[in-house]
């Protein structure tokens, strides 16, 4: 999950779309306009068949050029631009193109992104984007990083939410030790393992609880007590992290509250008459 401030300065949060979910839409997209392609030329050809002038020859390579540019260029462009960030492959998967502050895309985004298509995905077979997309921490292509456009997942949810049994000692660890922010991918990672963790072989989950453990250990200061099995010290930074930020809110929505009641109350020695 990453951090999107929009124009207002507000921060939120989003998950970008993975390497694989863009994959899978760009080549959902690919065999579309590759369907549509094809046939546009083929009644093209027909159509320009009896043509045996040397002006008519000319009128038919003008005509291919044209059509070609609109097809590769102009048709993914519009259908982007149209549909807020869309296309067919996007649909099916779930994704989305927006802003990097969040917002809708306008039509210099699509056209720019409809540029560099030709460009990263055809002439490269999605070599250039999928190159680009590996290095960058949103999975951006070429044309994201030029328009200044992301792409997200709306079908993301986070695990169920549900309380993690903690032991008292390690409750009491808790409270004394210094817990740092855990970055938001990590949290999602360790509250998802522990929602699923029933349905892991023995090993699969004695594993992966030593994976996510071993990262969290990095935030936490002084260790567990001696003894902590992963999977509970990984609930413990769990709950640890929620009980932190429902205290946060609490706390918030009671500054709030102290100022609206400032801010209805008159300056001392005014009163209304």
């Amino acid at each position: 999950m990453s951090k999107l401030v929009t124009g207002e300065a507000i921060s939120l949060s989003i998950r970008p779309a993975s390497l694989m979910a863009r994959a899978a839409s760009c080549a959902i997209d690919f065999a579309i306009y590759t369907v549509v392609y094809i046939a546009y030329f083929i009644g093209l050809a027909y159509l320009l068949s009896n043509v045996d002038t040397y002006s008519g020859e000319l009128l038919a390579i003008t005509i291919v050029t044209l059509a070609s540019i609109f097809i590769l260029v102009g048709v993914p462009c519009i259908v982007e631009f149209l549909t807020r960030g869309r296309s067919v492959g996007k649909l099916i998967v779930g994704l989305r193109i927006v802003r990097d502050d969040g917002g809708a895309l306008a039509f210099r985004h699509s056209l720019i992104r409809a540029l560099l298509w030709p460009f990263e995905i055809l002439g490269s077979g999605g070599g250039v984007a999928a190159l680009v997309g590996l290095f960058s921490a949103d999975t951006k292509r070429l044309g994201d990083h030029l328009a200044g456009t992301i792409a997200i997942s709306e079908r993301a949810k986070l695990p169920a939410t549900r309380t993690n049994p903690v032991k008292p000692e390690l409750a009491a660890w808790a409270r004394s030790a210094d817990i740092s922010p855990i970055p938001a991918p990590l949290q999602h990672r360790a509250a998802q393992f522990l929602a699923t963790a029933h349905m892991h072989t023995k090993e699969s989950r004695w594993a992966r609880a030593v994976e996510i453990a071993d990262e969290l250990n990095n935030y936490a200061a002084p260790a567990p007590p001696m003894g902590t099995l992963p999977e509970e010290f990984i609930a413990t930074i769990v709950e640890f992290q929620r009980w932190d930020g429902y205290r946060r809110a609490q706390n918030a929505q009671k500054a709030k509250d102290v100022f609206a009641s400032r801010m209805d109350r008159l300056p001392h020695g005014m009163r209304l008459q």
